[in-house]
């Protein structure tokens, strides 16, 4: 994990901006409220040549895409009281992927969708109802 959080396109370009001017690396830290990694790494990319782009990020790619998980939302929102492995069977019959209940509880979470169970309340006594 890096130490530090990667400057977006913007902050890149506001960081050269600066540089180009003449500011020290100290200096632009504080005025951007950026890590000074982040600003000499920034620096050291642009005088390499290799751009300010971020480097592209290996991994394996997601099970579910955007279509996907917009489907699970909806069998979601159709009857938000199934269990998981319920949603799992209707998101099977509806896309023809097979995925895990765990598959699903982690892309229901990245919609912020997460299971709660109801408050238990007392019922009304009659004599509540009256009043």
């Amino acid at each position: 994990m890096p130490k530090y959080a990667e400057p977006t396109e913007l902050e890149r370009g506001k960081v050269l901006g600066l540089r180009l001017a003449g500011d020290s690396m100290s200096e632009i830290s504080k005025k951007l409220k950026i890590s000074k990694g982040a600003v000499y790494n920034t620096i050291k990319r642009y005088e390499n040549c290799d751009g300010v782009q971020s480097a592209s990020r290996s991994g394996r790619p997601k099970t579910l895409n955007g279509d996907d998980q917009k489907t699970l939302e909806e069998i979601i929102n159709q009857n938000n009281r199934n269990s998981l492995d319920q949603i799992r069977e209707t998101f099977s019959v509806v896309t023809g992927k097979e995925v895990s209940t765990r598959t699903i509880r982690r892309n229901l979470h990245e919609l912020g969708i997460h299971s709660r169970i109801a408050a238990v309340k007392p019922l009304l006594s009659q004599k509540q109802r009256m009043d």
